[in-house]
Formats: structure tokens, sequence, C-alpha cells
């Protein structure tokens, strides 16, 4: 993803540091072109009235605190002075992986990004996405990107690996890559998949064993008798070290404040769970309060054949979502592509029906009663519902899935 280059020459002495500035081509032309396209997206959607969820101010700040951390780990002294010593190489290894991989997926600047591309380059860039979401759906699967970023730190580390890494700059450029591509993988699994999808556990259980294995390979780096990495022998006693102290004390760097990190984000995805538990307690005794209206309301929606469209409160209400939300999740899941909706820009599809007037509607897609949570059913797994539907099943959270609801019902 970003071009980076190893430290070429003498290893790097104490007294050079101050100078040592790693302003190489590649990943000073990567961060700014990412500054540049967040940047011009963001005003764009601003201008354009947007109120997409990744244009909050706490996304904004996510995303330019990942940001800056990437440009200390590429472009600070930090880069040429992991060259000299392991444990600044640890350090410069978990900005990437456990500071700014998540920092950045907490911004969502993907579709941000993309709105700060010409229109000609906007649309070749997003009809790339939407071929890619199959196999990206299928990576951030919390198991399958785990394995993937276990396997990018472990194997690295092999002495090997990890001396070659230093010598080579194609190598260098590929284990720094790899660091950051999984990581970011990995993040948006916990953070974002699992979450959304209501799989806290899998995703909590993703980092307990994140921190265990990474934390076992610091604590061996740090209790070894021998050196494990060759390339660092000669530099480490420029800097009042033996190569046996540098090695334990990157150990020390991974072992512990790396840690705070997976812990940190458990106890954020803990509180998270608990938050919507007690949601879905209040929600449910809503349901009970109002179980005598929703039967006369899914009668009333059975026998008219017109009915006006709900408000947006009756909507919320009676789903559970939000119908501002939805309509950006019917864009972002593309049913646009398949049906026209009324109120959304740019679904005029043929392939399906039109989805106007859904509240008038006695029975959703012919098989269920037209009710909140069997609308909801069918927008998740239509063809568990009626296998003989040509309507995908795309992969829809169930609170994308209330939000959609929410705003069907709103549509005349």
């Amino acid at each position: 993803m970003i071009a980076l280059l190893v430290h070429e020459g003498a290893p790097l002495a104490p007294h050079d540091l101050a100078g040592a500035w790693a302003v190489e081509p590649g990943p000073v032309a990567a961060l700014l072109g990412a500054a540049v396209l967040y940047t011009a997206g963001r005003r764009r959607a601003r201008r354009a009235g947007s109120r997409r969820p990744e244009l909050g101010r706490w996304e904004s700040r996510a995303f330019w605190a990942g940001w800056m951390v990437l440009a200390v780990a590429l472009l600070s002294p930090l880069h040429p002075l992991g060259g000299a010593l392991l444990w600044a190489h640890m350090v410069q290894h978990e900005l990437l992986m456990v500071v700014a991989a998540p920092l950045l997926v907490l911004g969502r600047p993907l579709l941000v990004s993309l709105r700060g591309l010409p229109p000609r380059a906007r649309h070749v860039a997003g009809g790339w996405v939407r071929r890619l979401r199959p196999l990206t759906r299928r990576a951030a699967r919390v198991e399958v990107a785990w394995a993937l970023h276990a396997v990018a730190i472990i194997g690295w580390h092999v002495p090997a690996l990890y001396d070659r890494s230093v010598t080579s700059e194609a190598v260098h450029a590929l284990q720094h890559g790899s660091f950051l591509g999984t990581g970011l993988l990995f993040w948006f699994s916990v953070l974002g998949e699992a979450r959304h999808r209501g799989h806290h556990g899998g995703a909590i259980l993703s980092l307990f064993t994140t921190a265990i294995y990474t934390g076992g390979l610091g604590a061996l780096l740090t209790v070894a008798q021998t050196p494990w990495y060759g390339a660092y022998g000669a530099a480490a006693p420029l800097w009042g070290l033996t190569p046996l102290e540098d090695q334990q004390l990157a150990g020390v760097i991974m072992w512990l404040p790396a840690g705070l990190s997976y812990l940190a984000a458990t106890l954020w995805l803990v509180l998270a769970w608990l938050r919507e538990s007690e949601a879905r307690v209040v929600r449910l005794e809503r349901l009970r309060r109002g179980a005598v209206l929703l039967p006369m309301l899914a009668l009333l929606l059975a026998g008219c054949e017109s009915r006006p469209a709900l408000s947006r409160a009756e909507a919320a209400w009676l789903t559970g979502g939000d119908p501002d939300r939805g309509r950006h999740a019917i864009r972002s899941y593309g049913c646009g592509t398949c049906h026209s909706i009324r109120g959304v820009p740019g679904a005029d599809g043929l392939v399906g029906p039109p989805l106007d007037g859904i509240g008038a509607r006695a029975y959703v897609a012919g098989v269920l009663t037209n009710t909140p949570a069997n609308l909801v059913r069918w927008i998740r797994q239509p063809r568990e519902v009626d296998p003989l539907t040509a309507m995908p099943d795309v992969g829809v959270s169930v609170p994308d899935a209330r939000d959609i609801a929410a705003f069907l019902y709103t549509v005349p």
C-alpha cells in the first residue's frame, strides 16, 4: 500500500538522529494523496448536504489521528532508527498495527475519499469497490482476518525473514505493507463487521487470542538468552546497548504496551455490547406496551388498498430503526441497482419491483405478512425465506435492516 525503503549505508548513530528524516517519495505521495482525497471528499459531501455516518466529527478526528501516526512511523527519524535498533523497529511496527490501523478503521475514510475523486475516476473506483465487495466481506470475517494477521505477525518474526527485511528494500516494503494491510483488515473485522452484525463475542475472542500470541512472542524475545536477529548485532553498541538488551527492550514493547491496544478495544466492545443489550430490552418493553396496537396496524396494512406513508417518528417507533440512516444504507448495499425507490438518488433499477408504498402492501415479497419483523427478516435473509427468489443475500446487518425498513415505511 505504501512504498517503504530500507536504511542504506552505515547504521544510524546517535549524533545523526535529528536530521534523519525519511522523506521518501513513495510514503510522502501516499500520505499526501490520502489527505487531499479525504479533505476534498468531506467538502463535496458537506456541500451536497450528505449526513452519512462517516462524516461525523469523531470519524474525522480518528482518521486524522491515524494519518498522523502513519506519518510519524514512516517519515520521522523513527524509520531510519529502525534500521539500527530492533526496539525502534518494533515501535514502528506497533504504531502501524495497533495504533494507526484501528484509528483509520474508526475513521471510515473509504467512501469519503471516493467522493474526492473526479467524477469519471470515482465511477471507475466505485465499480471496483462493488466488484471486490464479496471478496472483502469474506476476508473481513473475524476468523479469516485473525488468521491472515497472525500469519503476517508470526511469519515476519522468523529470524531469516526479519533479517532479510533489514537488508532488502523490497522485502522491507512487503513486511510493512503486510503489517499495515492485515492490521486494517483485522481491526475492520472486530470494530466494524463483527460489531455491526452483533457478533461481539467473536470479536472479543479474536482480540483476546491476538493479545495472547503477540504477548507470548514478545515474552519469548524478552527472556531469550541469545539474540535472534543478526542484522542488529553491529548497530546496537553505538547506542550503548548489547544486541541482547536491544532485543529484550523490543520484546517488552511488543509484550506490554502493544497489548494495551487490544485491552482497550476489548473494553470498548464489552461496553458497546452492554449498551446494545440494554437498548434491546428497552425496545422489547416498548413492543410489549404496544402489543395491542401492532395487530391493529397489521390489519390496516393488510386491509387497505392504499394508505399514507408513515411519518419518520412512526416508522422509527415501529421498526426500531432510523429512516435517514436507512436511506444511506440502501445506497451503501446497492439496493437501487435492482429496485426503483422514491427519494433515493440513483435507485432506478428494473430487475425487482418498485419499493414505493411498502406500507400499503399486505405481504412482503408475496410470501410474508407485512409486519416490521417480517420486512427486516426479508431484507436480511431473502433466500432463507424463499429459496427461489432472485434477490441476493448481501449480508445486511440487523441494525441496517431496521433502518432500511424504517425508511421504506415512510415512502408513499
